[in-house]
């Protein structure tokens, strides 16, 4: 009788137990933002002296430390008085940490209005550490007098000094 009653309590609880593991399920483990931050401004400067002002309407920390912006980017580049140089402007963008490098997407403009120069793209690349911008995509030139159109370019990131890979159609040489 003892070993009978045992016996029950004993299947008594495994029974338990096997429904209890049924019942716990697995969770995906959150792979959304870490943070989201709206209207940003962040300003870089070098002794003192502005370099350039980055504006998004959206910024999201990825866990990966790096940094969306699903609603694009505006940013000046500023000379050593502090005049807009140049302005970059998308509707994407991402920051590689890791890289130091923005990958920046979605009609992409870059307008030196100081010297009369537009670029226009699908995908652009930008280094602030070195101060580049690149792009192995189609892409449009406008200047004073003529359009320039080409593939692949690589330029300064106030778009002052540029070079074309591989330009397409005609244009006057000087």
């Amino acid at each position: 009788m003892i070993r009978v009653a045992i016996a029950l309590i004993v299947l008594g609880i495994t029974t338990a137990c096997s429904n209890y593991v049924e019942k716990v399920k697995f969770v995906e483990p959150y792979k959304g933002p870490m943070m989201r931050a709206e209207n940003i401004t962040t300003i870089y400067s070098d002794s003192g002296h502005t370099k350039l002002k980055l504006q998004a309407p959206v910024q999201l920390l990825l866990q990966t430390n790096d940094r969306e912006f699903p609603q694009g980017i505006y940013v000046e580049f500023f000379d050593e008085k502090k005049d807009p140089k140049a302005i970059l402007t998308s509707n994407y963008a991402i920051f590689y940490k890791s890289e130091n490098l923005y990958k920046i997407s979605g009609n992409v403009v870059v307008d030196n209005k100081r010297e009369g120069k537009k670029l226009k793209t699908e995908e652009l690349f930008w280094s602030p550490a070195t101060k580049k911008i690149y792009t192995e995509k189609h892409l449009t030139i406008q200047t004073g007098n003529e359009v320039v159109e080409g593939v692949g370019m690589e330029a300064n990131q106030d778009f002052s000094l540029y070079s074309i890979k591989k330009p397409i159609g005609v244009f006057s040489v000087k």
